[in-house]
């Protein structure tokens, strides 16, 4: 069970800028910032199901609030990250686990690779999450809080309470992440094209820029590209590899830059024997 309050709010209302909901979704790449946690903030379909969480809480009261924050501070890039509804309800229940310091490290690494560009498509889901975020926070003339209105629910305290239990979210059924030894591969491949472009002199380089083409080739999350186009992603991932200066002298070699699935599998498989 959990419960949920919806409090009175004052009528200094602020809110994220557009600027910043968009620099946030672009820096989450449209996934959870709990670490390992793969759930998209935006689903395919548009539905919204993910949350704009404060660091420091907004309102008095609320966890890791700060009283010496500016308003604009609390409203800031800075202050913010995307999470899933399931883990933005753990850090706030466990605010003596989940403190500000953690919080703000889990944002630094999560956003490290992420991107500067949206797409339109992007822009738009965006949008959409401030729209959610407006709702749930929307303030009437009198100071209680409405929902969707008209024929919202208006109060000065809401308490909604739910029976479900949290269940455990797995990726979505026919991507890349969804099957084990491929979604391993392909981070092999990955991996092995960043050690290789970083070490090329001369050359400006960043590991967002991997997934960035990625996401605008494929038009997903490297992980969540689905199963059909596996080849056609491990095919890219590989004549990356091959192009960089490491790679070009391996085939001059006539040595390989990278295992070939099967014999990755092979690896992978006697690593797991006992």
């Amino acid at each position: 069970m959990y419960h949920m309050a919806i409090t009175r709010l004052d009528l200094n209302y602020m809110e994220p800028s557009v600027a910043i909901v968009k620099r946030l979704f672009a820096a989450s790449g449209n996934r959870c910032a709990f670490p390992e946690c793969s759930a998209p903030i935006v689903e395919t379909s548009g539905a919204i199901t993910g949350i704009i969480c404060h660091i420091k809480a907004r309102s008095p009261g609320g966890p890791r609030y700060d009283p010496g924050q500016s308003e604009e501070g609390r409203h800031s890039f800075e202050n913010l990250l995307l999470m899933c509804a399931r883990h933005s309800k753990l850090i706030d229940s466990e605010p003596d686990r989940f403190t500000a310091s953690v919080l703000f490290q889990m944002k630094e690494q999560h956003e490290r690779f992420g991107s500067i560009d949206l797409l339109p498509e992007q822009v738009r889901k965006a949008c959409r999450l401030l729209d959610d975020y407006r709702a749930l926070y929307s303030i009437h003339a009198s100071g209680h809080v409405m929902i969707d209105s008209p024929g919202a629910i208006q109060a000065d305290q809401v308490v909604i309470k739910t029976e479900r239990k949290s269940v455990k979210l797995n990726p979505p059924v026919g991507t890349i992440a969804s099957d084990g030894p491929r979604r391993n591969y392909v981070k092999h491949l990955i991996d092995r094209y960043h050690k290789y472009a970083s070490k090329q002199p001369g050359r400006k380089f960043r590991y967002g820029a991997l997934y960035d083409d990625i996401n605008r080739r494929f038009g997903a999350k490297w992980d969540y590209v689905p199963l059909v186009r596996f080849d056609e992603l491990v095919a890219h991932l590989q004549a990356k590899i091959d192009g960089t200066k490491i790679g070009r002298i391996n085939r001059g070699k006539g040595g390989p830059s990278y295992s070939s699935y099967e014999r990755y599998i092979a690896k992978y498989q006697e690593k797991r024997r006992p």
